[in-house]
């Protein structure tokens, strides 16, 4: 949605979830139509044309029936009220037809542009937005809630423009024809119009906790699927079930709840209105008893006033899912209008490949809870071509800091400067030009391996492909698969173990070829046989550039230009390898602790000579 569009957002529009209505859920929805706006209205004229068309046959049966009845029929006639009834229906048809795809062209244009507009915003979007939010509420928003939207687009406005056209025309017909029958035929409209109004007031009001308890159980459910392996390994089926199975149960009872509220008054509503019956019929021949009514108007009445609550039941049916339809738009809405990182316009002048941090804070956001910091007053420099490690416990609020460089979230204190300017003052696709990061969890798409490695450049030929795969130490495991570089990975690269994944994650980052590489924990899943393959794909990578190495591996780094120890998001020691061992720190502890580890390792599990005490400090 424009920002003029949402300018325009009445109150209603953020009406809270149990608050959605009818008419709040038809706010939120035309502002959608805006996109192809020419189109909707052309769609909507041509279904209201349809729809007067489809009142031809009647005209047709009632100048028939009119004759019939004076004894002024003729066979010529009649073949001629049989040709033009024909026509009207054929007339009918292709109006109808040009509504639907000109309708429908223009909502999947609609859907697809929004999908595509979303998908470019989460791509600038800080990376809180969607690490607070559940995979399957965002792959649902995505999907379901935005394809839903074409029910609105391409249905609901063309058919309720059409059988309000149709019912205003035929009610104003009957009228003409005789006042008395059109107010008999309206009686079980206006005894039936209440009860709906109080079943969607009613309905309305579990209809927001309804919605989002299906969003619960859609997100539990595909994080179930997801984490089946760990499920399984850990015969834990039932007890992770239970949190899908509530939320299951709560959507039923929700369902339920709207159903005894919102059912029983639309049934009632839909059995009068699909009844004129009830009073057309028996009133309509004691008028013509009486003498009040002819022949004729009694059976036009018959014919055409028995059917003509059937656009009212079109356009209610209708209305019934706007409220629906608004929360899922809301939720779409929010998608598209998320706040992104502000950027500058136009790229600029970088004097190198230098990282500077100076007095860095910052806090993660949490919807409705206070802010918990986890970076603070961090300041160091990083020149090119050396390799400063950041090294402390976990939860140190390293791997934040790490992305706080790449920008991935701004900095609530001091600035982040790539090249001597800050990075809020270039673009985000000049920062991320500048910057090639290789993550704990390598995430591989289901594509091929050459496809994968491209994501990092393009145009990149097949020979810098496979020169970034051999300098990587992939070469020889891609070649060993089925189709080589055309092999699919399967979904998150399921067909390679965890060290293959992460020396793709490294040619990735080769073929991209930028001066400052983030290595966050990048050796993490190497076994013995492979770390020494992916070290020196590492030092491969690190060359010439300016390197930042998130390690808990502390013999990765120890020959790194400078190394910066964390604690709880702090820079509490600084320096190389030796002098921080010569301090008697942190850093110091750390690798005791870590050669201990190792000692042990390779001892087959016998105590070190290294005092530990019970919570794996020295005592």
């Amino acid at each position: 949605m424009t920002s003029q569009a949402a300018a325009s957002a009445t109150p209603g529009e953020d009406a809270g979830p149990d608050e959605i209505n009818i008419w709040t859920g038809f706010r939120l929805l035309l502002p959608f139509a805006r996109y192809g706006r020419i189109a909707f209205i052309a769609a909507a004229v041509l279904a209201a044309l349809s729809s007067l068309a489809l009142l031809g046959p009647f005209w047709v049966i009632y100048r028939a029936v009119d004759e019939i009845v004076a004894g002024q029929s003729t066979r010529e006639a009649m073949y001629g009220y049989a040709a033009l009834a024909a026509a009207f229906v054929i007339v009918q048809y292709a109006l109808t037809a040009a509504a639907e795809w000109t309708g429908h062209r223009a909502a999947f244009a609609t859907l697809e542009q929004l999908r595509l507009r979303i998908g470019r915003r989460l791509g600038q979007v800080p990376l809180g937005f969607l690490t607070n939010r559940r995979s399957g509420e965002v792959q649902r928003t995505l999907s379901d809630d935005i394809e839903r939207l074409e029910l609105f687009l391409a249905h609901a406005v063309p058919d309720i423009v059409s059988a309000l056209t149709a019912l205003v025309f035929m009610v104003a017909w009957l009228a003409i024809v005789d006042w008395r029958m059109a107010l008999v035929s309206l009686a079980v409209v206006v005894v039936a119009l209440p009860m709906m109004a109080i079943g969607v007031r009613r309905g309305s009001g579990k209809l927001g906790l309804y919605t989002q308890a299906m969003g619960r159980m859609n997100a539990s459910i595909v994080e179930f699927v997801r984490a089946m392996p760990v499920v399984r390994t850990f015969n834990g089926t039932g007890r992770v079930f239970g949190e899908t199975k509530a939320a299951i149960d709560d959507a039923a009872r929700y369902e339920a709840q709207w159903g005894r509220e919102f059912l029983p008054l639309f049934t009632a509503f839909f059995v009068l209105v699909s009844s004129p019956v009830l009073t057309i019929v028996p009133l309509g021949l004691l008028l013509w008893h009486t003498g009040h009514v002819d022949t004729s108007t009694l059976l036009f009445f018959f014919i055409v006033g028995l059917g003509f609550t059937l656009p009212l039941l079109r356009v209610l049916m209708v209305m019934t899912q706007l409220a629906y339809l608004g929360l899922g738009a809301r939720l779409v809405r929010e998608l598209d209008q998320a706040e992104v990182l502000p950027e500058a316009a136009r790229p600029v002048e970088l004097a190198d490949a230098r990282i500077e941090a100076d007095g860095v804070g910052f806090a993660y956001p949490v919807d409705g809870e206070e802010p918990r910091r986890v970076v603070h007053d961090v300041s160091f420099e990083a020149e090119p071509g050396t390799v400063t490690a950041l090294i402390g416990p976990s939860g140190a609020g390293k791997s934040t800091l790490a992305r706080l460089l790449a920008r991935f979230w701004d900095a609530d204190d001091g600035s982040i400067r790539v090249g001597g300017v800050d990075v809020r003052e270039m673009p985000l696709s000049q920062l991320m030009d500048q910057i090639a990061f290789v993550f704990q969890e390598t995430f591989l798409f289901d594509d091929s391996v050459a496809a994968n490695l491209r994501i990092a450049r393009p145009e990149a030929t097949d020979d810098e492909v496979i020169e970034a795969a051999q300098a990587a130490h992939a070469h020889e495991f891609i070649s060993s698969l089925p189709d080589g570089y055309d092999t699919r990975l399967g979904e998150r690269g399921a067909r390679l173990s965890g060290g293959e994944r992460q020396r793709l994650a490294v040619a990735r980052a080769l073929l991209k070829d930028a001066p400052i590489v983030i290595l966050d924990e990048a050796t993490a899943y190497a076994d013995p046989e492979n770390e020494v393959a992916l070290q020196a794909a590492l030092d491969r990578l690190a060359t010439g550039r300016t390197v930042i190495v998130i390690a808990h591996r502390l013999s990765t780094v120890a020959g790194a230009d400078q190394t910066l120890v964390l604690d709880e998001g702090r820079i509490v020691e600084r320096g190389r390898h030796d002098d921080l061992i010569a301090q008697g720190g942190l850093y110091a502890w750390m690798w005791e602790a870590f050669s201990a580890a190792s000692e042990i390792a390779l001892t087959g599990g016998r105590q070190s000579d290294a005092p530990v005490g019970a919570e794996g400090q020295p005592s």
